[in-house]
């Protein structure tokens, strides 16, 4: 499981790290180090400082170290968010992308139009919750 943030660590972050616990798995978290080591004690209060690898760089480049990933949450406030859209090597066999911060993005391309030429099986439905997620 990977998120790539913008923000550090969010209730999303937390959400996915107990889900992580509940089954076993690992979250990898990709962002910037200064937004992330301000939360970090949220992790040790709750006892998921075992379930979750915080990764540091700039995410294009990180995502790369990746492969098969099952569950992806990318954050449409950063830059370059349609570069990860399009360098993630997401598990053939199945895997959900969570796209939040949907309406901070400014190039008016959808997710389903950055993938489908990728030959995946695409089905895409946008949320409003929040600031928007698209799943």
């Amino acid at each position: 499981m990977v998120q790539i943030t913008s923000d550090g660590i969010t209730p999303l972050t937390i959400a996915l790290a107990v889900a992580a616990k509940q089954t076993g798995g690992l979250l990898i978290c990709i962002g910037h180090e200064d937004h992330i080591e301000k939360s970090k004690a949220l992790f040790m209060k709750n006892s998921l400082e075992n379930v979750i690898k915080f990764i540091y760089g700039n995410p294009c480049e990180v995502i790369k170290q990746y492969k098969n990933i099952d569950f992806a949450a990318v954050d449409c406030k950063l830059q370059d968010h349609l570069k990860i859209f399009k360098t993630i090597n997401l598990n053939p066999s199945g895997s959900t992308m969570f796209v939040n911060n949907f309406h901070h993005r400014k190039d008016g391309i959808s997710f389903a139009e950055v993938v489908e030429g990728k030959n995946w099986g695409v089905k895409s439905v946008t949320l409003p919750i929040g600031e928007g997620m698209h799943l």
